[in-house]
């Protein structure tokens, strides 16, 4: 399905100049450099972790979220990564930080499309729900074609904040789970062609 421009939710604000450093917390609560395999993250066969990348190959028509499992957080912190974006659509295939994941039928996306335009998706009891932030078109902040983004969330209780290439793009209430959440990536592919997404690293710090 094409990226279709959707109408902001209550309370979305939408800014384009705040500069910031990426998860620059004063401590680091997680981070993989991906030096080597960890089954933490799954054992899906279309992953691999190898020589400082996460690569995730994505089946045509279909979305592969990925919980960094045996980790948990809770309260405020940071989550950030960079990724190079392989596809030859970016209006139908995206890479995403995903947050506040209870299970793999209940989590929140921040997505990227290599096209400029981001959102906030979120997935409850199975099922996609209306976008907390609908698709926006960015100017001038998104990397096109193979060349590295740098995403980062800044979490703080159900106020979250999105950043591209220490850009803020955007700043949303949502609905945080009761205790701690596991956080991970995503990536998504178009009917009848592969995606793959490499990051370069994840990291989660205490907020700054």
């Amino acid at each position: 399905m094409k990226i279709l421009l959707a109408t902001m939710s209550v309370g979305v604000m939408l800014c384009f100049t705040a500069q910031t450093a990426a998860c620059g917390g004063p401590r680091v609560l997680f981070e993989d450099q991906f030096s080597s395999a960890d089954l933490a993250w799954g054992n899906y066969s279309d992953l691999r972790i190898e020589n400082g990348s996460l690569t995730l190959l994505v089946n045509p028509g279909a979305g592969y979220p990925l919980h960094r499992q045996g980790t948990a957080f809770s309260g405020d912190y940071e989550i950030c990564t960079s990724v190079v974006q392989k596809n030859t659509d970016p209006s139908v295939a995206w890479a995403s930080l995903l947050f506040w994941g209870a299970d793999y039928d209940n989590y929140y996306v921040f997505q990227v499309a290599t096209n400029g335009y981001i959102n906030v998706a979120r997935r409850k009891g199975g099922v996609w729900q209306q976008n907390p932030v609908g698709w926006k078109k960015t100017s001038g902040l998104v990397n096109p074609g193979m060349q590295p983004n740098e995403l980062r969330l800044v979490i703080k209780g159900s106020q979250v904040t999105g950043y591209v290439n220490q850009t803020k793009v955007l700043s949303f209430k949502g609905q945080a789970p009761k205790g701690a959440s596991f956080a991970g990536v995503y990536g998504n592919a178009p009917d009848g062609l592969t995606a793959s997404y490499d990051f370069d690293y994840f990291k989660v710090t205490e907020v700054d």
